[in-house]
């Protein structure tokens, strides 16, 4: 095993197998994202951005406040403020203060950050079918059983 690991890496070999399971994991995961970055790119948005607006898209009518944003995101960040600011300059959020308490912020998707991530469903489609040729179903049950185990009740 790790033969692609050891040559991606140019590593001739590894402590042990937990350390080359963490980079094989890390290095998986390096792969994706640079994927997702480069088609975000193409829609000029960041893979972090995208992440935002589906979260907000989840929240409806509603939205989130910041931290709530932050709290969902798959790389919690401290410059949410910032990645909110740029998708405002372009009218795909909206924030408002809340009506219950001034001091909160909510954020929520406007419809032309709507229309963004319907544009953009054709090419994530494209990235799970991808994903899907090479992993099996029963592969991803363990896969998400695994990464589920390593990250367990981490806050």
């Amino acid at each position: 095993m790790g033969e692609k690991l050891k040559h991606r890496l140019k590593q001739s070999q590894f402590q042990d197998l937990h350390q080359e399971a963490v980079l094989n994991l890390l290095v998986a995961a390096s792969y994706l994202e640079g994927i997702m970055d480069r088609r975000c790119a193409t829609f000029g948005i960041t893979h972090q951005q995208y992440n935002i607006l589906r979260i907000l898209k989840g929240a409806g009518d509603s939205g989130h406040p910041c931290g709530a944003i932050a709290e969902r995101m798959i790389h919690p960040s401290p410059d949410v403020t910032r990645r909110l600011d740029a998708l405002e300059r372009e009218g795909l959020v909206e924030r408002a203060r809340s009506t219950e308490d001034r001091r909160v912020v909510i954020t929520r998707i406007t419809p032309k950050g709507l229309q963004l991530l319907d544009s953009m469903a054709e090419m994530l489609q494209e990235q799970s079918e991808t994903f899907s040729n090479r992993v099996s179903q029963a592969d991803c049950i363990e896969l998400s059983r695994i990464c589920e185990q390593i990250y367990g009740n981490a806050e």
